[in-house]
């Protein structure tokens, strides 16, 4: 079955519920540049009790097309995606440490704000601009959009008890990018993913902050990351 995911045509077969039913507006057709095929030993780097079938073959699967983008010039960030006003702004942390609930804040302080992707939109770093692509590949909340928008900046979380932010450094910058990210194990690969990311910290801000659970955190987020 063929699909157009952050752009690129793939062949995947998933068999069961959660993945049809998020890969279902991603549906394509004509000649796949990758397939994609479930390798049964990434689920077990994941840490998680007896998941089922289903399960399985939705972290197989998203791992399969995380790893091969990469050679066709595109990668993830374990991030929360929100657009608004035609821009995307990633926002990414640990898993469980709050970058669903902030881009929530988003949605909740600029209503006609969305999510494009909950867990990991793929950066499309092209010539003369950075774009960001929804996938079907979104984490528990499901959270997808199959499109692509301009990134304007990323940002990294922490919890506090104030909201503060600053801009890092590029090195700091590249740091944090490879370490919420599929790393290759091979050095082509390796060496394809530090050529983007280093185009992304020399194109694009990034940020990192500390953050409370309160709307103030995303309006300091939002007027920060716009130049404002």
């Amino acid at each position: 079955m063929i699909y157009e995911i952050a752009g690129l045509k793939l062949d995947m077969e998933p068999k069961y519920g959660r993945l049809i039913r998020q890969s279902e507006s991603y549906r394509s057709s004509g000649d796949p540049v990758m397939i994609v095929k479930p390798d049964p030993r990434d689920a077990v780097r994941v840490v998680m009790e007896r998941p089922s079938e289903e399960e399985r073959e939705y972290i197989c699967c998203s791992a399969a097309f995380c790893r091969n983008i990469v050679e066709h010039g595109r990668f993830f960030l374990h991030a929360s995606a929100i657009v608004y006003e035609e821009e995307a702004y990633l926002f990414s942390a640990p898993s469980g440490m709050g970058k669903s609930t902030h881009t929530a804040l988003w949605r909740k302080l600029f209503p006609e704000s969305y999510i494009l992707n909950d867990d990991k939109p793929v950066i499309w770093p092209r010539k003369g601009q950075m774009m960001v692509w929804g996938t079907p590949f979104a984490g528990k909340t499901n959270l997808h959009v199959n499109q692509a928008v301009p990134l304007k900046g990323i940002c990294f979380l922490e919890q506090g008890s104030e909201n503060e932010i600053r801009r890092v450094a590029e090195d700091e910058a590249l740091a944090l990018m490879l370490n919420n990210t599929w790393r290759p194990g091979s050095n082509d690969r390796m060496n394809l993913l530090l050529d983007m990311i280093e185009k992304v910290v020399t194109q694009v801000n990034i940020y990192e902050m500390s953050c409370t659970r309160e709307l103030e955190a995303a309006e300091l987020a939002y007027r920060v990351m716009k130049g404002k």
